[in-house]
C-alpha cells in the first residue's frame, strides 16, 4: 500500500495504538512521514508557502531550492540517498517518498498556480527530482557531486518551471 492511500486510522491499527494517540503527536500524515519516516522536521505546508511566495516566474528555482536544502539538513542526505537505493531494489520502498513529494507538495504548488493537470505536472516535478537525487548521490555523477546547490537550481528550476507553472 502507498503514502496516498494509507490513512492515520490504518497506521494506529498496524501499530495497535488508538488514532487519537497518533493525532496527538503528528498534525497530519504528512507530519508522521517527515518526522518518522525521513526522520526530518519538514512542514508540508511551510514548504508549499516557502515555495509560492515570490513571483511566480521563479517558482520554479524555488522549488528546487526547497528540495536541496532539505537534502543538506545533517543526515537527510543519507536517509534520502538510502531511501532511493530502496526503492531501486524493492517495490514496496518505491512510493512513499514519491508520492509524499508529490501529493503533500508539488501537487498543491500546481494546483495553487490554476492547473487541472497538477497530479501530472506534480509527478513530472517529483521525476526531476529524483532523477538530479539518483544522479548526484547514487551515480555520483562528478559535476553533480561538485556543484553548489545555488548552480543546480538555475537550469533545473526552468525545467520544474515548465512542469508545474507554464502553460502547455
Amino acid at each position: 500500500m502507498g503514502y496516498e492511500k494509507v490513512s492515520l486510522r490504518a497506521i494506529a491499527r498496524a501499530a495497535e495504538v488508538d488514532p487519537a494517540l497518533i493525532h496527538h503527536y503528528f498534525d497530519s500524515k504528512a507530519d508522521l512521514f517527515s518526522r518518522s519516516v525521513l526522520d526530518l522536521p519538514l512542514d508540508a505546508e511551510a514548504i508549499v508557502r516557502q515555495i509560492l511566495e515570490g513571483p511566480s516566474d521563479t517558482i520554479g528555482e524555488r522549488t528546487v531550492m526547497v528540495f536541496l536544502e532539505a537534502w543538506a539538513q545533517p543526515g537527510a542526505g543519507e536517509r534520502f540517498t538510502a531511501m532511493m537505493r530502496a526503492a531501486v531494489t524493492d517495490s514496496r520502498a518505491r512510493r512513499p517518498l514519491s508520492e509524499f513529494m508529490s501529493r503533500e507538495v508539488l501537487v498543491k504548488v500546481a494546483e495553487a498556480v490554476g492547473h487541472s493537470n497538477a497530479k501530472l505536472r506534480a509527478q513530472l516535478g517529483v521525476s526531476l527530482l529524483l532523477g538530479l537525487a539518483l544522479s548526484r548521490d547514487i551515480l555520483e555523477l562528478p559535476a553533480l557531486v561538485k556543484a553548489k546547490n545555488s548552480t543546480l537550481a538555475k537550469p533545473l528550476g526552468r525545467a520544474m518551471q515548465a512542469h508545474l507553472v507554464d502553460p502547455w
